[in-house]
């Protein structure tokens, strides 16, 4: 019978035990392992591995024995898919299991952050209750820059449109299907005539850096900047010169170029920022669906028709 290790099940230990237990053999490991040392020792004699939010380098493939490793993420840019190719791991991931919760928090921090929520919120615990005091913007009429028209980007677009937003977008790899959703433009007339900005780009050696000084320097004085894709999409040094000097009007950010992010960062210093940790795809609906697609992808690598592989190389190679 197949072994399957669930190497950190954050959350939801029962349901990742109910989805593969029908699958094979199943040990569910609950919380992320401390080293590589003790995720290697989880995943010792088995033939798979689910994993959540644990990073794989190249030592994460230091076994025998593995033939699959099911992410239940989107994302992949932390695993070395070279490492696991090289060692006949096939890798998959559960692509959209999470689009409509990043596209929605891209508004629920657009939102906090215009009509300025928190704070409201701090000065009314603190017993200050002011109703002039917090004055806001609107997002209707507003431009809307979407970099990265996936999925998630096109899903952010729709809902500006039931804002009365106009979206205009960026992205080289254009859809043809865009329709009344957006239109295209080149990078730095987004940046020029957006007055909110959100990034829906994957991090790859073309996209890493995307937004730098001279983007910022594009962009109007009042552009709020929100980015739930990856940090390094954005030149972090570059968007704080942007915040402290007040070149723009905000950033919302729920990823970063350092995870977690670290306590002396200049932007949790900064007033015109509004910081999640990381959590647009954390909701009970996407973690559901983030397990049930992993066991889908399993089953599927299981009967010889494996899908969303990531390092397709892998399967020329596999004896």
């Amino acid at each position: 019978m197949v072994f399957i290790v669930v190497a950190d099940a954050v959350s939801k230990p029962e349901l990742y035990e109910s989805r593969f237990s029908k699958l094979g053999e199943v040990k569910v490991y609950r919380g992320q392992p401390s080293s590589i040392e003790e995720y290697l020792c989880r995943v010792d004699g088995a033939d798979i591995a689910v994993v959540s939010h644990f990073k794989l380098p190249a030592r994460a493939f230091d076994t025998s024995n593995l033939k699959l490793v099911a992410l239940t993420r989107t994302g992949f840019d932390d695993v070395d898919l070279d490492a696991a190719t090289l060692k006949g791991v096939t890798v998959t991931n559960v692509p959209g299991y999470s689009n409509e919760a990043v596209a929605e928090h891209v508004f629920a921090m657009l939102l906090s952050f215009v009509r300025r929520i928190p704070e409201a919120d701090f000065w009314m615990r603190e017993e200050k209750f002011d109703c002039t005091a917090f004055e806001g913007r609107e997002l209707r009429g507003k431009t809307l820059g979407v970099i990265g028209t996936g999925q998630i980007g096109s899903r952010v677009a729709e809902i500006a449109r039931c804002f009365g937003m106009d979206v205009i977008a960026y992205d080289v790899r254009r859809s043809p299907a865009s329709g009344s959703k957006f239109r295209y433009v080149g990078l730095d007339r987004l940046c020029a005539e957006s007055d909110f900005i959100t990034l829906h780009l994957p991090l790859t050696p073309d996209t890493e850096g995307l937004l730098d000084d001279e983007a910022f320097r594009l962009m109007k004085p009042g552009a709020v900047i929100v980015n739930t894709a990856r940090g390094p999409v954005i030149r972090q040094d570059a968007l704080v010169r942007a915040l402290d000097e007040g070149r723009i009007g905000g950033a919302c950010l729920d990823v970063y170029d350092r995870e977690p992010l670290p306590q002396d960062s200049p932007l949790i210093g900064l007033s015109n920022t509004l910081l999640t940790p990381h959590i647009a795809y954390n909701t009970r609906e996407a973690k559901e669906q983030s397990i049930a697609i992993a066991a889908e992808n399993v089953a599927q690598f299981l009967a010889g028709k494996p899908r969303n592989v990531v390092n397709p190389a892998v399967l020329g190679v596999k004896q």
